[in-house]
């Protein structure tokens, strides 16, 4: 029975790699762009905001999975980036959408961009693991699973989740720092640097809080975190 299950899925799953041959990635200039939008499905998110161009964005897929290899020597497709990009004014609009059904093991699509500094960057997905590295004006993540670390600074960073694992280092401090996370489970690390006055507070039905100083209110960097069940570590 099951050998008569796999036989119409193989067949199917050929027929795509012939119908579908493998596309790649887009590659845009996003040289005038103040802000990115990014929607859709689970993804991998690199973003660098520097000082240094060339400014480009690109989507693609990577596969992953036990069946990965197998899979990539016997299709042509392999792992094809569905993602749709585009630019409206100066706002990068990035969807993602889900890989096809007859993928027979993991496709990972992945977002990578170099921008100027001060972009404003919003992104809503159901799942993601985002790595931003820079200078960043306002960070807005709303998910249900997300891995999000921050090397560099932003204004603000607001993130919305049911699982999250934050982890945020902030290279230079000038006082106008705010960060809110909200989340059912969350693990966060966040480094301000030594010496640092730190207005922060947690809300949570269980947490455990790592700070060698306490709370100065009115302080900026100012932080506030609410959850269910927290861990956070504050530097």
């Amino acid at each position: 029975m099951t050998l008569i299950l796999f036989i119409p899925a193989f067949i199917l799953t050929f027929a795509s790699a012939f119908a579908e041959p493998r596309m790649v990635g887009e590659t845009l200039d996003v040289s005038a762009v103040r802000s990115i939008v990014i929607s859709g499905e689970a993804s991998e998110i690199k973003l660098t905001a520097s000082d240094a161009g060339p400014y480009r964005a690109q989507t693609s897929a990577r596969r992953s999975g036990w069946f990965s290899s197998w899979y990539s020597s016997w299709f042509f497709n392999g792992c094809r980036d569905r993602s749709a990009m585009r630019i409206d004014g100066t706002v990068l609009k990035i969807e993602v959408m889900q890989t096809a059904w007859t993928d027979l093991s993991d496709c990972t699509p992945e977002i990578s961009a170099n921008i100027a500094p001060d972009v404003t960057v919003r992104i809503d997905q159901q799942a993601l693991k985002a790595d931003l590295t820079g200078d960043f004006a306002h960070v807005a993540i709303a998910s249900k699973a997300a891995d999000i670390s921050l090397d560099g600074h932003a204004a603000g960073i607001d993130i919305l989740g049911a699982a999250v694992r934050a982890h945020l280092r902030y290279d230079t401090i000038r006082q106008d720092e705010t960060v809110s996370i909200t989340a059912q489970s969350l693990q966060t690390d966040l480094t301000f640097g030594n010496g640092v006055p730190v207005d922060y507070s947690v809300i949570a039905k269980a947490s455990y809080v790592d700070s060698l100083e306490p709370s100065v209110p009115g302080a900026r960097p100012r932080v506030s975190i609410k959850g269910d069940f927290v861990h956070a570590r504050i530097r």
